[in-house]
């Protein structure tokens, strides 16, 4: 998609972004989990430490983590997100950075306990070598022993170009119109809102992993796969999940 860029993303959805994923869900219904659950998990995994969010958005989970005591740094390429973020009760006690999460800087190395990648995000980063380089900064951060936690989709071998209805009301229609190649590992879509008083589209762009390509970038990483769970609720990952959150884990 030509003049997509690391924060396009963030910019074209900052201002639906929350009615369409915040809390539970709207549009996008978690299957795997509230922001609440992602918190209790990263508050007990975290043993106190400081966490790092890549991609943090407009703080759907930095917030909540936050609210269990931990130390929360974000990182999101997209001013507009992080403006949206900093209106929020408790943004004040988050330390936002606008910086392309394949190359965070400025943060000390070593420094952090958990390092997130949530909601499929990692996947924003359209290149093999750039989501390698966002989990290999994400090892370099992490303290000895610390983690590095990601939650994204199981892509499927038969996704195709086609078009989905995710919404209809008595005034409003949402849909995805999307384009797939299946050798490069892209999805291209546009998310399309019709109202009476106009429409408006919404783009995305994005290069799907699966969890074993996954692993293989977190290992030259220096990272070992410690848990994977089809859920925020730990339940057993199996071939028929559709989601994964992972858990790679820094050598002591």
């Amino acid at each position: 998609m030509d003049g997509y860029g690391p924060e396009t993303y963030g910019d074209h959805h900052a201002e639906v972004y929350d009615d369409w994923y915040g809390g539970d869900g709207g549009i996008a219904v978690s299957q795997i989990g509230s922001p609440a659950d992602v918190a209790a998990v990263i508050a007990d995994i975290a043993d106190g430490g400081r966490i790092l969010e890549l991609g943090v958005g407009t703080g759907r989970l930095a917030l909540p983590i936050a609210a269990t005591g931990l130390d929360v740094t974000g990182i999101d390429a997209s001013s507009a997100m992080l403006d949206v973020l900093r209106t929020k009760p408790g943004a004040g006690g988050l330390t936002l950075i606008e910086g392309d999460m394949a190359n965070p800087v400025g943060l000390p190395e070593g420094s952090f306990s958990v390092v997130l990648i949530g909601f499929n995000t990692l996947f924003n980063l359209t290149t093999e070598s750039a989501q390698a380089a966002s989990i290999g900064h994400a090892a370099g951060l992490l303290q000895p022993g610390g983690r590095f936690v990601m939650e994204a989709f199981v892509p499927d071998p038969g996704a195709h170009d086609g078009m989905s209805v995710r919404t209809v009301e008595l005034d409003r229609v949402v849909m995805d119109v999307t384009v797939t190649d299946l050798g490069d590992q892209l999805i291209t879509g546009q998310r399309i809102e019709i109202t009476e008083a106009g429409n408006r589209m919404f783009p995305y762009h994005l290069r799907y992993a699966t969890p074993d390509q996954v692993d293989e970038m977190a290992l030259s990483a220096g990272l070992e796969l410690e848990d994977r769970w089809a859920d925020w609720s730990r339940s057993a990952f199996t071939e028929d999940s559709g989601c994964h959150v992972s858990v790679w884990r820094r050598s002591a």
